[in-house]
């Protein structure tokens, strides 16, 4: 009997949500687009359609199939959450909430911040392997018993390779990234389901935007550039349209105020820039809403032309 063949695993894989960005679209050239601002050299983006932005090449090399599952299971649900808030109803949102908490877990976990922390963690572990002699001393002493040692650090320097070589061959598969993201998606539903759940409109004549890793995190006196862990946040936002913002906070405190900059008295503003803060790539928005502006303001770049 001939086996099945083997599918191929996804090439692009979302790390925002299409169904989320669908929501920051506007008419550009007389069809549905978004637009973009790179946030490391404020470029700014022609508007484009959502399926070609948010996303990696191979992001999940293992499992790839399974995660992309996964992703559309969480997403899916969040039409009839959309439909509300589209008909102006966002105090029906809550009949939603294991929903939308769920929606915020997962961009939380599946998120560029999650790959940076995850990568940083290995290359943090390789350096430390390199330099700790004192391990490399006691494998070298187990393994040659009778060497002189000091006549040979060559040895030393084989050891750390050794202890590596299987911890980097398993890190090339993609699978101790897969499985952090999953562990992280898992714990942070958890917590989330036993938070409360505040749905924040945009002030007439504001709007928000929605950065690369949009599910942020808050915690008082934050570096807005790095993203707190989810213990240590006070809550958790994320924008889920133009008009409407969802902000989840442990049950039995206080809905929170949030401020990414003290000086700025204007909740939206200050929601919008810990969008930008926290993005790795890109900022996206609503072509026409001027929020090209507000990033490369915040980023410090001076106005430019569209591509």
């Amino acid at each position: 009997m001939m086996s099945k063949p083997i599918r191929p695993v996804p090439k692009r894989q979302h790390y925002v949500s299409q169904v989320l960005l669908k929501q920051f679209s506007g008419a550009a050239d007389g069809e549905e687009r978004i637009g973009q601002v790179e946030v490391r050299n404020g470029r700014i983006i022609d508007p484009k359609p959502s399926k070609s932005m948010g996303f990696e090449w191979h992001m999940f090399k293992h499992k790839g199939e399974w995660m992309e599952k996964l992703w559309q299971e969480v997403e899916n649900p969040m039409g009839n959450v959309n439909s509300l808030l589209s008909d102006e109803r966002p105090e029906d949102v809550e009949l939603h909430k294991t929903v939308v908490t769920d929606f915020i877990a997962l961009h939380f976990a599946r998120s560029l911040e999650t790959k940076r922390i995850h990568q940083d963690s290995h290359e943090k572990m390789e350096r430390q392997t390199r330099v700790n002699r004192e391990m490399q001393l006691r494998l070298a002493t187990l393994r040659y018993p009778m060497l002189n040692l000091e006549a040979a650090p060559s040895v030393l320097d084989s050891m750390s390779e050794a202890v590596l070589e299987p911890i980097q061959t398993q890190e090339a598969t993609g699978s101790p990234f897969q499985e952090f993201v999953e562990s992280a998606f898992a714990r942070t539903r958890r917590q989330l389901s036993d938070y409360s759940l505040s749905i924040r409109p945009a002030l007439p004549g504001t709007e928000y935007l929605l950065g690369d890793c949009p599910a942020i995190g808050i915690v008082p006196r934050m570096n807005p550039r790095r993203r707190p862990p989810l213990f240590e946040a006070k809550a958790l936002i994320m924008p889920l349209s133009m008009r409407y913002a969802a902000m989840v906070y442990p049950r039995g405190t206080e809905d929170p105020d949030f401020s990414v900059n003290a000086t700025d008295p204007g909740e939206v503003l200050a929601i919008n820039h810990g969008q930008i803060a926290q993005s790795h790539k890109r900022v996206f928005y609503r072509p026409g809403s001027g929020h090209e502006t507000t990033v490369r303001t915040y980023l410090g770049f001076g106005q430019v032309a569209a591509d």
